[in-house]
């Protein structure tokens, strides 16, 4: 590892399982499979010397079985309105490069990977705003993504609830939402009205600083 960085910023994850996500419990997934995406939205960092803040990427994945088994497939989406020297940057961070073994959940999910698909360099459009819970991601024809705050099924009203992780990997506090995510890249997405987490983005080779 010989490269500084640090990214902050915003992020949110959609996932095939119920809300509260049992991954988070260390427990098996919703249906004993992940299939998932995440976006993420840096508004100020750096990689060595160049500066991160704007970028936009999306990571894809998929399971067989819960992640901790491994045999999962990757592909990420880099956004074509970043220099190349950021999509480069950003890449190396999603994947794992320039940061202590297992030190983020990029590293950790990367090592369960059998799989890891050639980026893509699209055009992302992405609005992340944790306090309503309402994130949209549109990146040309491979991916949309909304979320929006989970409802009362019986009077409609918003509910809002959060996980805290004092020791988590990628986030120590997330607001909860639904989802619905549907893309066709490497592999298909096809998820609705599914777990959504919402959460600050705070990042260094090191993990998530004190």
């Amino acid at each position: 590892m010989g490269i500084d960085w640090k990214i902050k910023g915003r992020q949110f994850g959609n996932c095939n399982c119920n809300y509260g996500c049992p991954c988070q419990f260390n427990a098996p997934p919703t249906d004993n499979y992940c299939h998932g995406m995440g976006a993420f939205l840096i508004d100020e960092g750096f990689f060595d010397k160049v500066d991160l803040a704007g970028v936009k990427a999306v990571s894809m994945m998929k399971f067989p079985g819960p992640i901790h088994e491994g045999d999962g497939e990757m592909q990420i989406i880099l956004d074509s309105n970043s220099s190349s020297d950021q999509r480069n940057a950003i890449q190396s961070i999603i994947y794992g490069e320039e940061t202590e073994p297992m030190a983020t959940a990029f590293s950790m999910y990367v090592s369960m990977m059998k799989k890891i698909y050639d980026p893509l360099i699209k055009s992302i459009e992405l609005d992340i705003n944790i306090e309503t819970r309402i994130c949209n991601l549109k990146d040309e024809d491979i991916i949309t993504t909304k979320t929006e705050p989970i409802k009362n099924p019986i009077t409609g009203e918003e509910h809002r609830a959060r996980i805290n992780l004092p020791n988590g990997m990628e986030f120590k506090e997330a607001e909860m939402g639904s989802g619905t995510t549907v893309a066709n890249a490497a592999f298909e997405t096809n998820f609705k009205d599914t777990y959504v987490q919402i959460a600050r983005l705070n990042l260094t080779p090191k993990g998530i600083p004190n």
